[in-house]
């Protein structure tokens, strides 16, 4: 294929790839049009124009496709992508379609290049969009949408095969791990997960990986394992275990250092969740950093019903709307046959882009449209959680301010809109002690005062909990540490975990408590001393993941550290058996800002610098791109990316957002003494706060919560 021609995605966000690295997103029924000719080929011009518009006379259908064809050339600034006669339409270049290539790659059972072809995260053909208004078209997406996800669980299955048969179980493992996160119900990718841990001499890891299967199993579907699985766990328990494919350069970590067994301690923390459940109370639960909240929340949320969890990330409060954004993909990918009414889908395209084209809405510039917008992510709590009983939200401290005042408007709004004899959707929000900031610390205390939440405190373990904590997780050696454990971790559970690691991995459990730690009460130093064990890329990709933070994906580690695929899967492998990394997230806050404190300053901004290339390359929001040119201290850099997002923020979002990025490239202008531009920048700002004025701040009342889902 030319590496100069335009490319098309329809496999997860339909777009158009230009061959300088324009971005552009497809309308709908281009993008249907686009996926029907890499699927099905060259196809009758009528026909398919009359699936597109299937309630319009012939020729209002003919107008309407030369329209669309006429949209689609000047998108690509006149490169052809479709060919066709007066009778019949296809592809100029198939190979330019990624569904295309992914068919013919499928069908030649060509593994490695199929699932090159995909997005290893959504490779859902035409993600985000519906056609209910079209339903032959509605059809045959079902059908096509079944056909590519067997085709890559086909390639996957066969890849995980030829890997495993060459002894390449580590890129088999990760093959594996990516599958199972994308479909945690799957007992074939459990099947694997059981067996490639096995075959790297890892029972524990193999058994434990069964017990979360069959866990899920039990909640999402109501059934157990397959004949099959059982088999398998029963050879792995009987089999003699089998040594390490390859020497280690350091022990592999049981599962029981990275979730305990045994929840201890929280007997009086339980009795308070239980005594604001039965009050019909908004839960939170509030400790230090590592002193076990999420632990608590998901055991007790798992008690009470159905439940999903919500996470925030470090970094989503320089981002408008970036924690309600996260919160409703991750709903949409839970469950993806909610079907969204129009209106809502179009409302919500200003924070999510793949449901709609967000310029096409006009300005949030009065209360009318501002309520029409929250509205929609009332609509949108309902029918996303309509599954669920509990939905728990971990680091709520991180939530963006306008993600949370606009949940805190939907919030008083969630009752009273449920359907009929519905129940009510239950909240748990964790979040550390001291850190929430003061607008939603000021909503927590307003709940509380009315009565209409409970805030729960987790306090340190006793020196009795941390013994029953450390029994329970068998790990030979540990019992003569005990005390020792307890008196310097003051009873954190977090440090305990991290302090047993360290003596793990340093060969120390059966040896005399080491005279040289870091002062206790300071878990960083440990965990720094564990990074300094890890490979030299591992170390890499663990400061990448922390610098791109709620934007890392596995994905970008060969283009920002410029390794090969195989070798980034080896050094994220090297990091999820260390336990730093859990998938595409740190194992724990603590993990990552250890790894940020131990960055020097030159190496942080090489890396903030090639971070906004590759994210550039592919097209994300401004606000992102200005945030790392500016770690990268590249202020020119940033400025146009900052102004940008704020004339898009102003188009599509409240403009008191704008204003706020107006406001801070007028000061990044005035030291690139920039004067003129910052006058106007200003001008800008006041304009954005004029029209914040007028439309009307939405205040939540007394009973809007600040936790976001």
């Amino acid at each position: 294929m030319d590496g100069r021609e335009w490319r098309v995605r329809v496999l997860g966000l339909a777009q158009l790839c230009g061959p300088d690295g324009q971005r552009v997103r497809l309308e709908r029924r281009t993008a249907a049009l686009l996926a029907w000719l890499a699927l099905q080929g060259p196809s009758p011009k009528f026909a398919l124009a009359s699936l597109l518009w299937p309630d319009s006379p012939p020729t209002t259908v003919r107008s309407n496709l030369r329209q669309l064809l006429r949209r689609l050339r000047v998108a690509t600034e006149e490169a052809p992508l479709v060919e066709g006669d007066a009778e019949r339409l296809a592809l100029v270049s198939p190979s330019s379609v990624d569904a295309a290539c992914f068919k013919a790659a499928a069908e030649a059972r060509a593994h490695a290049e199929a699932l090159a072809c995909v997005d290893a995260e959504d490779s859902t053909l035409l993600a985000g969009f519906d056609f209910d208004d079209c339903p032959e078209l509605a059809r045959w997406l079902d059908g096509a949408r079944a056909g590519i996800e067997g085709w890559g669980r086909e390639a996957r299955e066969g890849r995980i095969a030829q890997l495993t048969a060459a002894g390449d179980w580590t890129a088999a493992l990760g093959l594996a791990q990516t599958w199972a996160r994308q479909e945690p119900e799957s007992e074939q990718a459990g099947r694997h997960l059981i067996r490639l841990h096995y075959l790297q001499g890892d029972r524990g890891a193999a058994l434990a990986t069964f017990e979360h299967l069959r866990g899920v199993l039990d909640r999402e579907l109501g059934v157990t394992p397959m004949p099959e699985t059982l088999a398998l766990v029963r050879e792995v328990e009987q089999a003699t275990p089998r040594p390490r494919s390859a020497p280690a350069t350091r022990p592999a970590l049981p599962l029981s250092v990275l979730r305990p067994p045994v929840l201890v301690g929280r007997d009086a923390a339980w009795r308070q969740l239980e005594a604001g459940w039965e009050a019909g109370q908004l839960l939170f639960i509030s400790g230090e950093p590592g002193s076990g909240k999420t632990r608590l929340a998901e055991e007790f949320a798992a008690t009470q019903g159905r439940w999903g969890r919500i996470d925030a990330r470090v970094g989503d409060r320089d981002v408008p709307f970036a924690s309600q954004a996260r919160a409703f993909r991750t709903q949409l990918r839970r469950w993806p046959d909610v079907k969204l009414p129009d209106w809502v889908r179009t409302e919500l395209s200003r924070i999510l882009p793949e449901l709609g084209d967000a310029r096409l809405l006009p300005p949030l510039a009065s209360e009318a449209g501002m309520l029409r917008f929250y509205d929609a992510i009332v609509v949108s709590l309902h029918l996303l959680h309509e599954h669920e009983d509990i939905s728990v939200a971990d680091d709520v401290q991180y939530w963006d301010g306008a993600s949370a005042r606009a949940f805190a408007f939907a919030f008083s709004r969630l009752a009273d809109s449920a359907p009929p004899g519905a129940r009510s959707l239950r909240f748990i929000d964790c979040y550390r002690r001291g850190e929430l900031v003061p607008e939603t610390g000021m909503h927590v205390a307003r709940l509380v005062e009315a009565g209409l939440a409970c805030i729960v405190e987790v306090d340190a373990l006793t020196d009795e909990d941390v013994k029953r904590m450390v029994a329970g997780m068998g790990l030979p050696g540990a019992e003569a540490h005990l005390e020792a454990l307890a008196r310097y971790t003051g009873g954190n559970p977090l440090y305990v975990v991290e302090t047993l690691k360290h003596l793990l991995e340093t060969d120390s459990l059966h040896r005399e408590w080491p005279q040289r730690l870091p002062p206790p009460g300071r878990v960083g130093p440990l965990i720094q001393r564990r990074l300094e064990g890890l490979s030299p890329l591992a170390l890499q990709c663990a400061r990448l993941a922390a610098l791109a933070a709620a934007f890392f994906q596995t994905s970008l580690v060969p283009g920002v550290l410029q390794v090969k695929p195989a070798e980034a899967h080896e050094a994220l492998a090297e990091l999820e058996a260390a336990q730093v990394l859990l998938g595409e997230r740190f194992s724990h806050d603590l993990v990552m800002e250890a790894v940020l404190a131990g960055m020097g300053p030159g190496e942080e901004r090489v890396l903030h610098a090639r971070l906004a290339t590759v994210f550039e390359a592919d097209g994300a929001p401004s606000i992102l791109l200005a945030h790392h040119w500016l770690g990268a201290g590249r202020t020119e850099r940033a400025l146009p990316h900052l102004l940008a997002s704020a004339r898009s923020d102003e188009q599509v979002l409240p403009p008191e957002l704008a204003a706020e990025h107006y406001a801070r490239a007028a000061a990044l202008m005035l030291s690139l003494g920039q004067h003129e531009d910052a006058v106007q920048a200003r001008a800008a700002e006041a304009r954005c706060r004029l029209q914040a004025t007028s439309a009307g701040v939405l205040t939540p009342g007394p009973t809007a919560g600040p936790g976001a889902r």
